[in-house]
């Protein structure tokens, strides 16, 4: 029989995973390079590094994984706009 900690989610690597993927979006915006004005990390990437750090080590899992939805749904709006025909 397995250890029972094997046979649990890694939950703590995945909250891991969820916060590189969100420091990433504290710098840039990956699609434009800039901090677009309709973004909701506008005010946050105003914000010196660590004080965004700090901002994004408050966040709890639910809000990190929003955050990440938010941002690939945005990323994908935006790359269909930009292939869509004018």
């Amino acid at each position: 029989m397995p250890e029972l900690e094997y046979a649990l989610p890694d939950h703590a690597g995945e909250l891991r995973r969820l916060r590189a993927r969100a420091a990433g979006l504290l710098v840039t915006c990956p699609l434009s390079q800039d901090n677009p004005f309709d973004c909701p990390l506008r005010s946050v990437r105003l914000r010196p590094m660590r004080e965004r750090y700090r901002w994004l080590d408050s966040l709890a899992p639910a809000q990190l994984s929003g955050l990440i939805a938010q941002h690939t749904d945005c990323l994908l709006r935006k790359e269909n706009e930009r292939h869509e025909p004018a």
